[in-house]
């Protein structure tokens, strides 16, 4: 088994897999694999800022609201100021629109929060991820706490994608892609600065690290990733409010990272569907052996995430990888750039 089982034909089968889903597939399940893609894209920005980069973040959840917000805007408003009004209707241009305009609030808000240290970070994240989360619910452009509604779905060569079943392989290919410049990231010369991170600023700086442009780099990368799962998620949505951009809800993105496995690339997607199918079981069993309605799934979720940290801080993909060995494909390595490799 050993001498057939590669990453390459793992990846071939998963990818077989992946095509086949709307074809067999309920409108349920395909509608759980669609949530599974956009949160597995938030998650591996995490698992690039935290598991790789050493850096805590409680914030994502913000910046998948900035960029389903921009898209749900342009969208919908008839009044918008001429200089933007062209824009107007676009979903694709308001993508590009909603990535440079999350760059650049990432870039304002990573030059004052990344200067903190220690616990201090985190709080740093929670202040901002509150902030803008409110902002979206008391701007009355944006549609307060109600919310905007109509926003038009996405074109693809003429092919409206309106039902889960079409943007499926959308939200698919965006997530393929963003793993494949992730993993293609850490592999080159940047990437080793990146890792470096994890051992601490001052041995980063020591090896001649530029350690505040590798932060703000993975910060700003984390947050187009973010930006990019909001644009999906608001045309899959055709509607926006801002309860899924609250500081809850970023807690459950890094909740997914850390239980996939905050240091591997495809442990982003093995945390985003556990925690997504294991949310889903748990709202439908848990009344019923309680006999009352409540969030218990949170309960739940605290147990594990306590367990996982005591047993597996690793992650669950580790795990994954000692019940199915593979063989790695052989390949020729120059011999510095096996220094500081990461398991992605």
């Amino acid at each position: 088994m050993n001498a057939l089982l590669t990453p390459r034909k793992l990846q071939l089968a998963f990818l077989v897999v992946l095509a086949a889903a709307p074809w067999v597939l309920s409108t349920f399940y395909l509608t759980l694999l669609n949530y599974i893609g956009l949160y597995a894209m938030v998650a591996l920005g995490l698992v690039l800022l935290t598991g790789v980069g050493g850096l805590t973040s409680f914030g994502q959840a913000a910046f998948v609201g900035v960029g389903a917000y921009t898209t749900a805007v342009l969208s919908t408003s008839s009044e918008l100021p001429a200089w933007i009004a062209w824009a107007g209707g676009a979903p694709w241009i308001s993508l590009v629109l909603g990535l440079v305009l999350t760059a650049a609030i990432a870039v304002v808000i990573g030059s004052l929060t990344l200067k903190l240290s220690g616990h201090y970070l985190p709080l740093g994240t929670i202040a901002w991820g509150i902030s803008l989360y409110f902002l979206f619910g008391t701007m009355a452009t944006l549609g307060g706490h109600t919310g905007l509604t109509g926003i038009p779905p996405i074109s693809l060569f003429g092919w409206t994608l309106d039902e889960g079943h079409e943007i499926f392989y959308l939200i698919w290919i965006f997530l393929l892609l963003a793993v494949l410049t992730t993993k293609n990231l850490l592999d080159s010369r940047e990437g080793r600065a990146i890792r470096a991170l994890r051992g601490g600023m001052v041995m980063a700086e020591a090896m001649g690290v530029d350690t505040a442009r590798s932060r703000m780099v993975i910060f700003v990368i984390a947050a187009l990733h973010a930006c990019a799962s909001g644009w999906l998620y608001a045309h899959m949505q055709r509607f926006v409010n801002p309860t899924p951009f609250g500081l809850h809800i970023g807690i459950e993105y890094l909740f997914m990272a850390v239980i996939g496995g905050a240091g591997h690339v495809w442990g982003a997607l093995l945390g985003a569907g556990v925690i997504t199918v294991l949310k889903q079981w748990l709202q439908d069993i848990l009344p019923r052996i309680m006999g009352s309605s409540g969030n218990f799934e949170v309960i739940v979720f605290g147990v594990m995430m306590v367990l996982v940290l005591q047993r597996a801080r690793g992650g669950l993909w580790p795990l994954l990888q000692r019940v199915v060995p593979v063989r790695a494909a052989p390949r020729e390595v120059r011999a510095d750039a096996q220094i500081g490799r990461a398991h992605v």
